[in-house]
């Protein structure tokens, strides 16, 4: 339980004010050993919701298996659009970002999630190294990194 309120904690620390940066440039190179969060946004198309829960579910499981780096993984329903799916992820780090793209269940879910989606987008929150930023822009996703300006994280050690 102690785990969790830290988890909660960092969460909300690193949605204290940021601001992002709209030619993704960085003011200072990220050294990307700090936990950070991560929201993707999903649009489900007309009649495929119910086929992207199932997918998204499969992943959800297959990324608890498979990446310790990954502290947080939770997948949520808009309240207010039915079709409409958020992804908010909390990684230990940089390294466990790049891990994630380039773990195999991961890319089965995104090939067999696209043609199932009319929009998809992601923010970054915190210090992420240029590494794992560039990486992920370069798989054609929309992406914005949201910079921290101050803040901190706490030991999540128990």
């Amino acid at each position: 339980m102690k785990f969790l309120a830290t988890l909660i904690t960092v969460f909300t620390t690193l949605f204290s004010p940021l601001t992002v940066l709209a030619d993704g440039s960085e003011s200072a190179p990220a050294t990307g050993d700090k936990p950070f969060v991560l929201i993707a946004r999903l649009h489900a198309l007309p009649n495929a919701s119910q086929d992207v829960l199932r997918l998204s579910e499969a992943a959800d499981r297959a990324v608890k298996a498979s990446e310790p780096g990954m502290l947080l993984h939770t997948f949520d329903q808009d309240p207010s659009d039915p079709l409409g799916f958020v992804w908010t992820e909390v990684y230990a780090d940089s390294a466990a970002l790049v891990f994630h793209l380039e773990n195999p269940p991961l890319q089965k879910y995104l090939a067999d999630v696209s043609p199932l989606l009319d929009s998809f987008t992601v923010e970054l929150y915190g210090e992420v190294s240029a590494e794992a930023v560039n990486m992920l822009r370069a798989t054609g996703t929309p992406t914005s990194h949201f910079q921290s300006k101050f803040g901190y994280v706490r030991e999540l050690s128990p």
